[in-house]
């Protein structure tokens, strides 16, 4: 018997797949349900141009970070402080300027369960998520943990 191999289907908007398994596998299919819960409580952060390796001066940072020549307005996760109250994410605004808090991440709320994506230098593709809860900004360690890769 000849077997039949189907690689595309084409719904076209008239059906939906349905009572699908949990996945088990990277390749398998997952329901809208099986996501959902798997990113429920995620505070997902625009991405980050770096990653800091090690302190870094925030009242005046140089010109590169992680060896990334670094440009205005980009977006720094900032995560191996000493002084761990001073860890998040951070915008660059030059040289001898000191970096502020990105908007988005500016608040310790809004840090509760940050997940950013690192685009270039050592962390190129990783993703970090914040671990800490109910903290006070500038005061409560902010955690940066492995999430994944992109």
């Amino acid at each position: 018997m000849a077997r039949r191999i189907l690689t595309d289907y084409d719904f076209q908007s008239t059906s939906k797949v349905v009572n699908l398994p949990s996945p088990t596998n990277s390749g398998d299919a997952a329901s809208k349900g099986y996501v959902d819960s798997v990113v429920e409580g995620l505070a997902w952060k625009d991405s980050c141009r770096v990653a800091t390796q090690s302190d870094v001066n925030l009242s005046s940072p140089g010109s590169t970070i992680d060896g990334i020549t670094m440009a205005a307005s980009d977006r720094v996760l900032v995560r191996n402080q000493t002084t761990q109250s001073q860890n998040g994410i951070y915008v660059w605004n030059g040289a001898a300027v000191a970096m502020t808090r990105a908007l988005d991440a500016s608040t310790f709320a809004e840090l509760e369960q940050a997940v950013a994506t690192v685009e270039e230098g050592t962390d190129a593709g990783a993703t970090f998520r914040q671990t800490q809860v109910n903290g006070t900004i500038d005061s409560s360690n902010v955690i940066w943990s492995s999430f994944g890769t992109a």
